[in-house]
């Protein structure tokens, strides 16, 4: 606009008010997720008829009239090659009744229930894809297959009420309750996408590993329900219902409906059903994965005549992919590249089969009973390290960085500035069910400030960066006392105001074009190098 422009200055006045609105409708969801804040209706306080669902909620076991609902849920919450069929709704509620719960809400206008979510599981003795396709009444491992709420009710602490008071139902089935005794399940697992790990560790569980059950095109994680979490609702034991309502499943008509687990359709057997819609193309497929089997070294006619030298895991996946067990699992099989990934997940399952018979190879995790009493026993209680994080920007970096400071047993790692902090899903994806167990200080804290605090406390403080002045690592004087490693963000380093606090300043030595490593494999060196120097490591 210029000045002798009137008409256009008029329109730019006009539009103005608009424009800014519009920016700022742009911009503030942004905003409002960075506070904490869901969604633009919670924050301006909208109404949309539900107010107070969660408090108006009602919880219930789901009844054989209900699972057309429940599918309907279930149908428009997954994709086909992951939405359990009707068929298995049915299944689960005629056998496994008692872990089958709904969440309701009484409709305004015809003043009748509506199921708005529900929360399914069975029972099993391992976590695989064939043993959660039946129910074992006895089974130690109680597997959740389905969390789900209607779209419509969504964001709003539904899922998480439901699941808190799922896990306060289920949990009197557990061998946490004396009067259960043998036959009460030990453990919940379930699957979850990285972009729900952080729903779950909210709601009580650890994330234990990527998970090698092929279940549609993404990766899936297994998570855990944490005991001590567990233990801690047993004894709130607060109900939103009556006890009344868990009676109303008829045991004995369960027991008497239950299908014989030998009759169920299974891809254990890789001759079941010959007929079955589902085995089209089976020959083809067969013949496509042995080619490919045989290029990753895999003897697939061993595979079928010794099935008990590559496991039951591997043998599951082998034979769900020649009998996919849905229309969409179909689908998924006969896509070009598919064979290929599945004998890679195949492979994957032998290795780690062959390695589980080899008692002298150690490459799972230790219980965590079992992993405090070792560190208890080798030096007495946690290393006397602190690591300074100075506005990491990577979570990724920091769940690698949490990983490896519980697996050195240090005191704590600082989370300073903008570094991101648990539950962050990129951090619970790479710290691998560690997160929880390390000590991450204060929000909020500035790096110096931090620095200052140990100082204070006795910590000789080392900065770990690249400088004319640094002592490379392997020259460098590390005293015996308790000590505090800082390291800084990717691009700009440790701060020159803290750097200026530390007592010594050290670096790794390069030797090509990089003057620098990645900084989660930094920490792991420093902080190894250090345990070696004190001896802390028998």
């Amino acid at each position: 606009c210029t000045e002798d422009s009137t008409e256009a200055s008029v329109i730019c006045m006009m539009f103005l008010p608009s424009l800014t609105i519009l920016l700022a409708a742009r911009s503030l969801p942004t905003y409002l997720r960075h506070r904490g804040v869901r969604s633009l209706r919670s924050a301006l306080h909208l109404s949309d008829g539900n107010e107070n669902t969660v408090e108006n909620l009602s919880y219930r076991p789901v009844f054989v009239d209900d699972i057309s609902r429940c599918h309907e849920i279930e149908s428009s919450s997954y994709p086909e090659d992951e939405a359990a069929s009707l068929e298995n709704l049915k299944y689960r509620q005629q056998n496994a009744g008692e872990y089958f719960m709904c969440a309701t809400k009484l409709h305004s206008e015809t003043n009748s229930e509506h199921i708005i979510g529900y929360i399914c599981s069975t029972r099993c003795n391992e976590f695989t894809e064939e043993s959660m396709s039946l129910h074992d009444a006895h089974g130690s491992i109680l597997a959740i297959h389905s969390v789900v709420v209607d779209g419509s009710y969504r964001r709003q602490g539904i899922a998480s009420a439901m699941m808190n008071e799922y896990l306060k139902r289920i949990l009197l089935f557990s061998n946490l309750v004396a009067d259960t005794g043998a036959n009460g399940f030990s453990r919940i697992l379930l699957l979850a996408k990285s972009n729900l790990l952080s729903f779950y560790v909210d709601c009580g569980y650890m994330v234990l590993r990527p998970s090698p059950i092929v279940h549609g095109k993404d990766v899936w994680y297994e998570l855990e329900a944490r005991r001590e979490y567990m233990e801690r609702l047993l004894r709130l034991q607060t109900f939103n219902t009556s006890d009344e309502e868990l009676n109303n499943i008829d045991a004995a008509a369960i027991a008497a409906n239950r299908r014989e687990l030998g009759s169920s359709r299974s891809t254990s057997d890789p001759e079941y059903a010959a007929d079955n819609v589902f085995a089209e193309g089976r020959n083809e497929r067969r013949t496509k994965l042995h080619e490919e089997l045989n290029k990753l070294g895999i003897d697939p006619n061993e595979m079928e005549h010794h099935p008990e030298r590559f496991g039951t895991s591997a043998m599951r996946t082998y034979n769900s992919f020649l009998l996919p067990k849905s229309k969409g699992a179909l689908a998924v099989a006969e896509s070009p590249t598919r064979a290929r990934v599945v004998a890679n997940n195949i492979s994957f399952l032998v290795r780690e089969f062959k390695a589980d018979q080899e008692e002298w190879l150690r490459n799972v995790d230790r219980n965590r009973d079992e992993a405090v009493r070792q560190s208890e026993e080798i030096i007495g209680s946690k290393h006397p390290v602190v690591i300074v994080l100075d506005n990491v920007r990577s979570a990724h970096n920091v769940g690698n960085i949490l990983r490896l400071a519980e697996a050195a047993q240090v005191e704590s790692v600082r989370l300073c500035g903008m570094t991101p902090r648990p539950p962050h899903p990129k951090i619970m994806k790479t710290a691998m069910g560690a997160a929880e167990y390390v000590d991450v200080g204060d929000p909020g804290a500035s790096t110096l400030q931090t620095v200052l605090d140990l100082k204070a406390k006795g910590y000789d403080v080392y900065g770990v960066e690249t400088t004319h002045t640094a002592i490379t690592l392997w020259d460098a004087q590390i005293s015996c006392n308790p000590v505090a490693f800082v390291f800084g963000n990717e691009l700009i380093g440790v701060d020159v105001e803290v750097l200026k606090e530390c007592k010594n300043i050290v670096s790794l030595p390069t030797y090509g074009n990089k003057n620098s490593l990645n900084i989660a494999t930094c920490v792991g060196i420093v902080t190894w190098d250090y345990l070696r120097r004190g001896a802390h490591i028998p």
